[in-house]
């Protein structure tokens, strides 16, 4: 479920660099390597990333913003060096963590419609895409598991053929024109010697089956009725002398109840807002992600640490989504 989504603007600025983070194999040792940011470069499952963009919103609203992105299967020592990093780098702007397959409506309008996410760097074997989106913007195309129960009527997929470079665009009853056309923009030059073949939903030549261990039950649901709106809900986090952590909720809260002596938290669904006041400690600084596992943890939906996105607010740097989520918000309130 969601509150409102994270949208600070419409994601029209450009990115400047990306710096990716992947462990050496058998090793504790993280090779990091910073590119000029490309909309097509991919973002690779066993890898994390960190890049920053500088958001304008229509209402004047401007502000620095970092993105930490994990791949499902990045180790957790390159995770821990891209968020501490993305830290140091977000210093006084909003910095969010994003998990591969979870991420913000945000994170794929900023790639304009060209992310591509895959769980590694060289196909051994059939790869499937899903490629999705609500506007042309905001199109995205992650690797699913290459099974098809992985298919779904309401979206076109590119299927990579373990065999050769030939790849499959197959387009579903209920997938949109531009989810149909970014399949082929985003393909056609996958390799210099890719063979496309456009396969409409239920016309699958035996080939196509074959790839995906035989024709199966998929989702053949034509909407997409997405998720809930929750209220949203704000918590205090304390940390005890003892070290302990304690998450007590704020009932029928408003901006007086954050506390800036403390850091507040705030659920809105797909995203959990870590508020940091101005008089937070290092120490509790450092144990911003651990506020949050500790509250998903003892949370009791069917949520889990690596579907949500953490977005971290310092106080006085509120993006207007947040403000949203109060009955009323002041601007000058700690003035």
């Amino acid at each position: 479920g969601r509150a409102f989504g994270f949208m600070p603007d419409h994601g029209q600025n450009g990115i400047e660099i990306i710096t990716q983070y992947v462990a050496k194999p058998g090793s504790d040792e993280i090779v990091v390597s910073t590119v000029p940011f490309d909309e097509k470069l991919p973002l690779l499952g066993f890898a994390s990333y960190v890049l920053t963009y500088n958001y304008e919103a229509n209402n004047g609203d401007t502000g620095r913003l970092t993105y930490v992105w994990h791949g499902v299967n990045a180790s957790a020592a390159a995770k821990k060096r891209a968020f501490e990093e993305g830290l140091v780098d977000s210093k006084d702007g909003l910095l969010v963590q994003t998990n591969q397959g979870h991420e913000p409506r945000h994170f794929y309008k900023i790639f304009k419609g060209k992310l591509l996410t895959s769980f590694t760097a060289l196909p051994v074997t059939a790869q499937l895409f899903r490629i999705r989106g609500t506007v042309e913007s905001d199109v995205h195309a992650s690797e699913v598991a290459a099974d098809s129960s992985s298919l779904a009527s309401s979206d076109a997929f590119a299927l990579h053929s373990g065999k050769s470079h030939k790849i499959y665009i197959w387009n579903g009853l209920g997938a949109s024109a531009f989810e149909k056309q970014a399949a082929v923009d985003r393909f056609s030059d996958y390799w210099d010697d890719v063979e496309l073949e456009q396969v409409e939903e239920g016309a699958e030549p035996d080939e196509f089956w074959e790839e995906l261990n035989g024709e199966g039950q998929y989702d053949r649901s034509l909407g997409d009725d997405g998720a809930p709106l929750l209220e949203s809900r704000l918590f205090h986090c304390l940390l005890s002398s003892g070290g302990l952590l304690k998450v007590e909720e704020v009932a029928q809260y408003e901006q007086e109840d954050l506390d800036s002596d403390d850091i507040m938290l705030l659920d809105a669904g797909d995203e959990i807002y870590l508020w940091v006041g101005y008089g937070v400690s290092e120490e509790e600084n450092a144990k911003l992600l651990d506020m949050a596992k500790l509250y998903i943890h003892l949370e009791p939906t069917a949520r889990s640490f690596d579907t949500v996105s953490i977005i971290r607010v310092p106080q006085g740097k509120e993006p207007r989504v947040f403000k949203r989520m109060f009955p009323n918000w002041d601007d000058n309130y700690w003035q």
